[in-house]
């Protein structure tokens, strides 16, 4: 079972470096972008704990358009996930009842132009609950999937006054749908569908000021839909080999003041190779995904290394 990344780096200076005054895009919470792949809609009754790990590379940033920002820009991001989740044998909607925590770390090093920032810390917390199936049927097919509701809490490091923000200072809200579809014993295909809606900040970034031209006294980043795909073959008992994507599309402009931005909607698109083992309790997943189609953000790579351990 894997969960979504909870981190938050605001980059709306970043993104407004090259905008005028009252166009300024903020940036979305982080959300689960490639962090779940292959056989992400199974689960069982018991514990589960995972430690997930995710390195981002990006040399470019693009604006509303989809062209590439002309400033320089250069990031390394690593972010560091601890997730334990239980599942009961309690039932409700013929399912099994759980529940989850992700708490997030991340380190950051940026250069922007002639500016270099730099931090780590906390990131804010994500606590939800979920239903999970198991062995649903689906064109005759074994299928398995799972329904949750997860909030990111305000919990996560936060200065108003702050170069870098690991966290936020609103909730987020980020329900998901997963599945996994056996196709035989060898091919499964899998996914996760989501929804991202952000609470609002009456206590913004100061920096923000000065981006916009103007006092800043609230902040709300738009609402996203996004998804995670993939599809694997077992090649033996322990080792899977697949392929895995992600897509993001912010639905709704970022808002500040009560009034909305235009062209301030996020996209990006992911795609790569990723490798599963298998033994017992113990698996280990790995993907590589290459960026792009990205607006109001910046591409390059992710890698992403996740450990699972799971006990009655």
């Amino acid at each position: 079972m894997q969960h979504r990344i909870c981190l938050y780096v605001l980059s709306a200076a970043i993104g407004a470096s090259t905008a005028p005054a009252q166009a300024l895009d903020l940036a979305l919470p982080g959300v689960n972008t490639g962090a779940t792949s292959f056989e992400d809609g199974g689960g069982g009754v018991g514990h589960m704990f995972q430690t997930s790990n995710s390195r981002f590379d990006a040399n470019r940033n693009y604006d509303a358009k989809g062209e590439k920002r002309p400033m320089r820009y250069d990031r390394a991001l690593w972010i560091a996930r601890l997730h334990y989740a239980y599942t009961s044998s309690r039932q409700a909607f013929g399912g099994h009842l759980g529940g989850e925590l992700i708490v997030p770390l991340l380190d950051l090093e940026l250069d922007l132009g002639p500016a270099h920032v730099s931090g780590s810390g906390l990131g804010n917390p994500s606590l939800g609950g979920y239903v999970q199936w198991r062995d649903k049927r689906l064109f005759g097919k074994r299928l398995d999937a799972r329904l949750a509701l997860a909030a990111s809490l305000p919990l996560g490091d936060y200065d108003r006054n702050a170069k870098l923000n690991p966290g936020t200072d609103y909730y987020s809200i980020n329900p998901y749908y997963a599945f996994t579809w056996h196709h035989s014993d060898a091919w499964e295909i899998s996914g996760r569908l989501m929804y991202l809606w952000n609470g609002s900040s009456d206590d913004p970034e100061t920096r923000l000021h000065a981006a916009f031209g103007q006092p800043v006294h609230r902040i709300q980043p738009g609402r996203a839909l996004h998804y995670n795909l993939s599809a694997s073959h077992a090649l033996n008992a322990r080792w899977r080999l697949g392929l895995a994507m992600y897509h993001l599309q912010q639905t709704s402009a970022d808002r500040i003041n009560g009034h909305a931005q235009p062209a301030s909607k996020e996209r990006l698109f992911g795609i790569g190779p990723g490798v599963q083992w298998r033994a017992g309790a113990h698996r280990f997943i790995g993907n590589v995904y290459a960026e792009g189609a990205a607006k109001n953000r910046a591409a390059g790579s992710q890698l992403v290394a996740r450990y699972l351990y799971v006990w009655r």
